[in-house]
């Protein structure tokens, strides 16, 4: 073996047995992430996407483009999508394009889901509106208006 791919080995092997020293809060960069958890709200759904969806897809529910989960700003993204889908896919996860959607129906339950979703309505779905897929006696398909209710 090489010495320096002994000393690459030696240097990867230490640094799992070291710990990195916790970050001061007001150390410089701050993430985004870190910023948006940091502002107080007294809205659960909210508090809920900050908790469990924020990592994956982004303070601006974009979800890195879509490169780290569902853009949810897309015109044609998720928020298509009726109510029902989008809560089985956060109750059962999914295995998407992107990746993994976590089941999350153990954390956070159907009636958390259900106001995430109606945060995530609110919050990033302006102007998209579900589209539920009907086949007429015909046995022709096509796309309609279902409307959701983002009341929380």
């Amino acid at each position: 073996m090489t010495r320096a791919l002994a000393m690459t080995l030696a240097l990867l092997a230490l640094g799992g047995c070291v710990s990195q020293p916790e970050r001061d809060p007001s150390q410089w960069p701050i993430s985004r992430v870190d910023i948006e958890r940091a502002i107080p709200t007294d809205d659960p759904a909210e508090e809920t996407y900050r908790a469990h969806c924020i990592a994956c897809h982004g303070v601006d529910g974009r979800g890195a483009g879509g490169a780290t989960g569902a853009n949810f700003t897309a015109p044609d993204g998720p928020l298509t999508k009726t109510d029902d889908l989008l809560l089985l896919s956060i109750l059962d996860g999914r295995h998407g394009t992107i990746g993994v959607m976590p089941a999350h129906r153990e954390m956070l339950g159907e009636e958390r889901s259900a106001a995430v979703l109606a945060y995530i309505r609110r919050r990033f779905g302006e102007g998209i509106v579900p589209v539920a897929a009907v086949v007429d006696d015909a046995g022709v398909t096509e796309a309609t208006d279902v409307g959701v209710d983002t009341a929380p």
